[in-house]
């Protein structure tokens, strides 16, 4: 297991990896939808006051203009709420940004349940379904600091529409400074034979300190963090669950539309079929809380990953069938 670091908030790296993109490029402009303080783009605003734009509380038109701004040259970044830039800005991203593949960046911060205290409406649970539904558009959701960093960097360096997906909450570093990103590719932070563990975002923190709980009962889990949600790894995950024969995705969204459901298309269109877990909101919405207490009676929480990989290892139920399939059997 990689030793787990120092706690930092996302946005703050993600702010940090903006400002400096923009004093090597000039056409890195940052757009903000009335969140500032909380996104913390004020920062780039100190720094770059000719080179931010707070549209105010209109995300339609936050997205309208970066496509106008995208048209001329420069490389408009869009900052807001995760629940907002998928919901409330759908159809301008979609339109006047996909649909011509301009090269335009969309930032969902307080992503998944990140914003705990504000409850279902301000909790993002569909926005990765909403993304990845969109032609030309890359998805993307660091798990740590370091990752949005290089996460940051490589959407900015993509030509064309990206959607970064951030939790804006304290994680411990996973990753080491000098861990490579491509878009594209997702990582393995554990090796493991036993089962497989697909997370992203701080589910993969999560995902970490359930696999070493399962190592301690003889439990191997190979742990994947599946930074690049579109385009999807197919080859990581299919290799990890060729060796493992059960599968246990986490996620802090709806199980329809996101990891869950890139991992069984993979899964299926490639003719195997492990013993599987999805665990994620199901039909319905969060409430106001506190995040750990929420991913706990939602199921997201270690505990919960540690119980679903446990079910699939000891139930005696994985059989290796044909060549290149698994088969979960009575």
């Amino acid at each position: 297991m990689p030793q787990l670091g120092e706690l930092e908030d996302p946005r703050d790296a993600l702010i940090d990896e903006l400002i400096a993109i923009a004093e090597e490029d000039e056409r890195l402009v940052v757009l903000d939808a009335d969140v500032s303080r909380t996104s913390r783009t004020r920062r780039f605003r100190d720094r770059f006051p000719d080179r931010f734009h707070d549209v105010g509380v209109a995300e339609q038109d936050l997205f309208g203009i970066a496509a106008g701004m995208a048209t001329t040259g420069i490389v408009p970044v869009g900052v807001t709420f995760a629940v907002f830039a998928s919901l409330r800005a759908a159809e301008p991203i979609r339109t006047s940004i996909c649909y011509p593949r301009l090269n335009a960046k969309v930032v969902g911060g307080y992503a998944g349940v990140s914003n705990a205290k504000d409850g279902a409406t301000h909790q993002s649970l569909e926005d990765i379904a909403i993304m990845r539904s969109f032609a030309n558009m890359v998805v993307l959701a660091p798990s740590d600091g370091v990752m949005t960093r290089k996460v940051m960097r490589a959407a900015f360096e993509h030509d064309g529409p990206v959607y970064v997906r951030v939790e804006y909450e304290m994680i411990p570093a996973i990753h080491s400074q000098d861990t490579e990103f491509v878009i594209g590719h997702g990582l393995r932070l554990r090796h493991g034979d036993a089962v497989t563990i697909a997370a992203y975002g701080t589910a993969a923190v999560r995902a970490l300190e359930a696999a070493e709980t399962l190592s301690g009962v003889g439990i191997e889990a190979d742990v994947l963090d599946m930074v690049s949600l579109k385009p999807f790894d197919e080859s990581l995950l299919l290799e990890s669950v060729a060796r493992t024969s059960g599968l246990v995705t986490v996620e802090d969204h709806n199980v329809i539309g996101g990891l869950a459901s890139a991992a069984c298309q993979t899964l299926v269109e490639a003719g195997i079929a492990p013993a599987f877990r999805a665990l994620g909101f199901r039909d319905t919405y969060s409430e106001s809380g506190a995040a750990g207490e929420l991913r706990d009676k939602y199921g997201l929480g270690a505990r919960a990953i540690v119980a679903a990989a446990s079910a699939l290892v000891n139930t005696g139920r994985l059989e290796r069938g044909v060549v290149g399939a698994w088969h979960g059997t009575d």
